[in-house]
């Protein structure tokens, strides 16, 4: 733990940094299996699974909720080698997580019908819906628990581990997805209730293997009952810093069904599936961004702990800039390959022409989005929530929404898209002056 609290801060950080590529692309193959195998089912068992999205998305923003509060008290704790503070957080964070989901997954257990009704799936689609989410729901806490066991793992600077689990599930699900959907020797075909089966058990799994390396390896669960008042200060803590980050989740779709819906409005099912082909390669894209900003959670968090505010704001200048020189490398790899990629997914010429446009002009704003997601990681992981919660808040209501409704408006579908771009653009210098503020109020 304490060797980042030394050594070169950009070592670190690419370090830290490549194991999540791998784990990042493992759970990217995790939730396209579920969807690959389930489309061979037939059309309304594809459609059934995309009500499911929204819905497990915005649960599963819980979990990132308790990862990200948690993660930042026990990398602080460790840094101040406060290993009490950390084991005790590690627990607490735990029995919150299983707490919250059984709470929540109750309540949607008994609402299916009428949730999915008035998000629009209706007849045979409705009761595929509630054949898989009774499933999911039973099975949430085993769905929800790895964020948050792999995320205190991740706090501790064990970047490895949490991967080596992520690939295993994902092959197990790509196992038991077949098995367990279509049926192989006794086992029955069970259909959108096997994809779901499949899911809870393989992260069921994944979450045990999780406990026993913090537990045996690392000693970071305090297995003894700590006071009331204990526990409720405890929750109290991480609930505060993981508002922003569960905020953050459950506000990505919302910005993205919105400016689809606007796409719709201007170029019709074309420009529908012109964003959706975008925003798929753009996953893609973004891989090395999200096992960037797992691996600030360690080292920003164990250096501040440890007062080395030299070090986190060296992290900054350093995420700052590799946001930049990030966005201008995947700009020009999609300037000379987004035809090609695009091609994959569509050969419709329409849409071909305007998932190009997409993929170049949303480019132009990567710079900005890399910068805020980053940088907010930073400020959460130092324990201010507050700009946070007002950057995420501003980036959606204050730019996208506006820019892209007058974008749209007046220059179509390419206004649409650079008000989406310009936005993030933005948002990225807001993130910069709030961290950078924040940051000279700590020392």
């Amino acid at each position: 733990m304490s060797k980042l609290l030394q050594g070169s801060v950009t070592g670190h950080m690419t370090r830290l940094a490549l194991p999540g590529v791998a784990g990042a692309f493992a759970m990217m193959v995790f939730n396209l299996t579920d969807t690959y195998f389930v489309s061979r089912l037939g059309t309304e068992e594809l459609a059934a699974m995309g009500f499911t999205f929204a819905v497990i998305m915005i649960v599963g923003a819980l979990a990132i909720g308790f990862s990200a509060g948690a993660a930042s008290i026990i990398s602080r704790a460790l840094g101040a080698k406060n290993v009490p503070l950390a084991r005790r957080t590690v627990a607490d964070g735990l029995v919150l997580t299983i707490l919250g989901t059984l709470f929540v997954s109750g309540l949607g257990y008994f609402t299916i019908t009428p949730l999915f009704s008035m998000l629009g799936a209706e007849d045979h689609v409705l009761k595929l819906v509630r054949s898989y989410m009774q499933i999911w729901y039973i099975g949430a806490v085993f769905a929800i628990l790895p964020p948050v066991s792999d995320g205190c793992l991740r706090a501790a600077g064990d970047m490895v581990r949490p991967v080596i689990v992520m690939i295993s599930c994902a092959i197990l699900n790509v196992i038991l997805d077949p098995i367990l959907i279509f049926g192989w020797g006794p086992v029955p075909a069970l259909g959108m209730k096997g994809a779901a089966l499949a899911t809870v058990i393989s992260r069921g799994l994944g979450a045990s293997a999780s406990l026993l390396i913090l537990h045996f390896k690392h000693q970071l669960i305090d297995w003894s009952r700590p006071r009331i008042k204990q526990a409720l200060d405890s929750w109290k803590n991480i609930i505060q810093l993981g508002i922003p980050a569960a905020l953050t989740q459950a506000l990505t779709p919302l910005a993205q069904g919105y400016y689809i819906r606007l796409a719709a409005g201007v170029g019709g099912v074309k420009a529908v599936a012109a964003m959706a082909t975008g925003t798929r390669i753009e996953t893609i894209v973004f891989i090395i961004s999200m096992a960037y900003s797992m691996a600030i959670v360690p080292f920003v968090g164990q250096n501040f702990g440890a007062n080395a505010h030299d070090r986190v704001q060296a992290a900054r200048r350093i995420s700052t800039r590799f946001a930049l020189l990030y966005s201008c490398i995947t700009f020009a790899l999609l300037a000379l390959g987004a035809r090609w990629i695009a091609g994959w997914f569509s050969n419709d010429p329409t849409v071909l022409k305007l998932s190009i446009t997409y993929l170049l002009i949303a480019a132009l704003g990567h710079a900005g989005l890399h910068t805020t997601t980053w940088l907010s990681q930073i400020l959460n992981v130092i324990g201010k929530p507050g700009p946070v919660m007002f950057v995420s808040l501003t980036r959606v209501f204050v730019f996208i929404m506006p820019l892209c409704f007058l974008g749209s408006h007046f220059f179509g579908f390419t206004g649409l898209v650079s008000g989406l771009a310009l936005s993030n653009l933005l948002s990225g210098a807001q993130a910069y002056y709030a961290t950078r503020k924040q940051l000279r109020q700590a020392v």
